[in-house]
């Protein structure tokens, strides 16, 4: 799939003159539909970034911090659960540089807990099959950490609310924020340093993140977002800060190695862009983190979780792709993050409101913007058709019907309309010097037409479909 995906962007860059930046229209589009979607599911405040390799990083926010304050996108989001493939690259990383392996049990740093069985193994923790009892599914963490907004929780105090197991290690799959509390603990004791100095040496330095910090170990002077949650007694959207005194500090040091990296957009979508992309861990690591469980479907598609990273295969609303996946949700903010696996296109989109569900921006944020990238240009791309005058394809743009002409004679041509992915649509044979091509069915956006005789490129063109 790569090496398809690279011969079809040496193709694209040998037909159009591409500048690197994204065009003004691009990213028009990507905030008019940014505004649009937001609008309409209520979503307070957000700011996203969606990233297109080779080309550029386009950033666009929505909604307020608070009455009068508007959302920037200089400003630190909680990333809430996506901390977990964080931390996940981090280990595999340490497991590359020898100082540990993902197959050691964890009795060796986590001793004397009586609900944590140290047979389970490090990857376990990372792909959710130690059995671990999740600390935040008890109300006694909540209470604690309501009566007391201001207390910086240290990890090993949350240990104290992880209960009885699910099922045996090994035995089944249950996502349990208790492991990766564990994961960060064995990171801290492996190293000998805070886990947010691990984080930055072999994660956040690599990615490029400079606008990122792990809480409540690191701070920041950036300006963060007010954050809006229902989860009080009257049920009603509130902002916690100003009505309930909570602190970053505080409010991140809840969920340690499960939940506390706090980010912009624009830095997230390099981190997610440099994992995929294997510029982080190596292409061994990568593998291993992408060995899946099976855990259900979505839009009756397989669903699997590796280690830290959700892939969704063959998604209808993200044009039939596969999509590696993460998102977050806390008090008060909720986010989710995909990389398109066969573009590369990476988005994220963070909020600071709990009142949604992730499914809203899973299927409705995040595929608007996806869509946008599939039916239009990034960039300013000039025509440069072939020199071959003996060719006509029209009209342009096209709604329904396409009209090959070819007026020299030849026997046989053949006709491909790729998308802008490098999905071949259309294959067929043209015979004759007239053809007429249905387009009908292909959604409207931006494509690349090719016509070859005899194993040779004859004509190639943008084609534009509007519907």
């Amino acid at each position: 799939m790569k090496k398809t995906f690279l011969a079809l962007l040496l193709l694209f860059i040998s037909i159009f003159k591409i500048n690197a930046q994204l065009s003004s229209a691009f990213t028009n589009r990507l905030q008019f539909v940014l505004d649009s979607v937001c609008s309409r599911y209520n979503i307070k405040g957000a700011s996203a970034a969606v990233l297109v390799p080779n080309t550029g990083v386009w950033k666009g926010t929505h909604g307020e911090s608070y009455a009068g304050q508007p959302i920037t996108s200089d400003m630190l989001f909680g990333i809430n659960s996506n901390t977990k493939t964080h931390v996940a690259t981090l280990m595999l990383r340490l497991q590359e540089l020898g100082y540990v392996n993902i197959n050691d049990t964890i009795g060796t740093w986590i001793q004397n807990q009586p609900y944590i069985n140290g047979q389970i193994t490090i990857k376990q923790l990372l792909n959710h099959t130690s059995g671990l009892y999740s600390f935040t599914g008890t109300m006694d963490f909540w209470d604690s950490c309501f009566n007391d907004p201001t207390h910086i929780w240290q990890p090993e105090q949350i240990l104290q609310f992880v209960y009885t197991p699910y099922f045996a290690p090994g035995a089944g799959f249950h996502y349990s924020n208790t492991n990766y509390l564990l994961a960060g603990l064995i990171i801290k004791q492996i190293m000998g340093q805070p886990l947010s100095t691990s984080l930055e040496n072999y994660v956040f330095t690599p990615a490029a993140m400079s606008n990122t910090i792990f809480f409540p170990e690191e701070t920041s002077t950036a300006p963060t977002p007010h954050i809006w949650s229902t989860w009080f007694d009257t049920g009603e959207q509130q902002d916690v800060m100003a009505t309930y005194g909570y602190v970053n500090n505080a409010l991140y040091s809840m969920s340690y190695g499960a939940g506390a990296i706090m980010t912009t957009a624009e830095d997230n979508v390099q981190f997610w862009h440099k994992l995929i992309s294997g510029q982080i861990i190596n292409s061994t690591s990568l593998n291993e983190m992408m060995q899946y469980v099976y855990i259900g479907t979505s839009q009756g598609h397989p669903v699997g979780y590796g280690l830290g990273i959700f892939r969704y295969q063959n998604l209808p609303l993200y044009n039939g792709h596969t999509i590696y996946e993460h998102g977050g949700t806390n008090m008060g903010s909720i986010n989710e993050n995909s990389v398109d696996s066969v573009t590369g296109v990476t988005i994220s989109v963070l909020t600071n409101q709990d009142s949604l569900d992730n499914n809203i921006l899973f299927a409705y944020v995040l595929p608007a913007l996806h869509k946008v990238t599939m039916q239009m240009s990034p960039t300013d791309l000039v025509n440069i058709n072939s020199s071959n005058t003996e060719t006509h394809i029209y009209p342009n743009p096209v709604s329904d019907e396409l009209n090959i002409e070819l007026t020299s004679n030849r026997d046989l041509a053949e006709l491909a309309i790729y998308d802008m992915s490098g999905r071949k649509l259309i294959k067929r044979d043209i015979q004759g010097d007239f053809e007429k091509v249905s387009t009908s069915n292909i959604p409207a956006g931006i494509y690349l037409l090719n016509l070859s005789s005899n194993g040779k490129m004859i004509h190639t063109q943008k084609i534009e479909i509007i519907h």
